[in-house]
């Protein structure tokens, strides 16, 4: 079996989801379940980082939500249940991404204007999906391979956790002996060292316990 990582944008595909990841107050919205029926109103479990208040008012003033909860929160990530009135762009998607032997791996990490996910199955049922996507829907490809486990194991990670990360690496950060400094980084990232050390232990701590889990 093999996997694409793949970044989806188009147009006319506004929802109060995409209306949440573009709030400049919350930081990342992920989708952890969803319902599987085939519906024009899903169900989303939906884990997002940033502020609640903010998360309260999107959801309250979305004429699209039909019912909204919020389950559980915890050091500034919110677990929201929300159904709401998608575009059709949602189902168009849904079944073109689960169709023949397609699986979609969660968590999709969703973007003001595009959702980041993986799909799972054959070489050729992969490549069939892609080619059909209809004019004004744009995809990039991230990152293919073999499908194996390990490859969710970095998705656990913020947007801006991963750039730090992946900046601090580039740099020597993870080199013996140490070929640069919080500093040196945070230099490259424009912000404090200590906002470099804050993201690189969170990273770390996320990374060793995906090891171990």
């Amino acid at each position: 079996m093999r996997y694409v990582r793949v970044r989806i944008s188009g147009p006319n595909a506004d929802s109060p989801v995409t209306t949440l990841a573009a709030t400049p107050e919350i930081e990342q919205v992920r989708l952890l379940a969803g319902g599987v029926a085939d519906s024009e109103t899903p169900t989303y479990t939906l884990s997002v980082r940033g502020s609640e208040t903010r998360v309260r008012e999107v959801l309250e003033e979305s004429a699209d939500v039909l019912a909204w909860e919020i389950v559980g929160s915890e050091a500034g990530l919110a677990y929201v249940y929300v159904q709401f009135e998608a575009p059709p762009q949602v189902g168009w998607l849904r079944k073109q991404l689960t169709r023949d032997s397609l699986v979609v791996l969660l968590p999709a990490t969703f973007h003001a204007d595009s959702v980041e996910l993986t799909v799972v199955g054959t070489q050729a049922d992969l490549s069939t999906a892609f080619e059909t996507f209809p004019r004004g829907i744009e995809t990039t490809i991230l990152e293919v391979g073999t499908y194996q486990d390990s490859i969710h194991q970095g998705y656990s990670l913020t947007d801006r956790q991963r750039t730090v990360l992946k900046t601090a690496y580039e740099m020597g950060y993870y080199d013996q002996p140490r070929n640069t400094s919080h500093q040196a980084i945070a230099n490259e990232l424009d912000c404090a060292p200590s906002t470099v050390g804050e993201h690189l232990q969170k990273a770390e701590k996320q990374l060793v316990g995906a090891v171990f889990d």
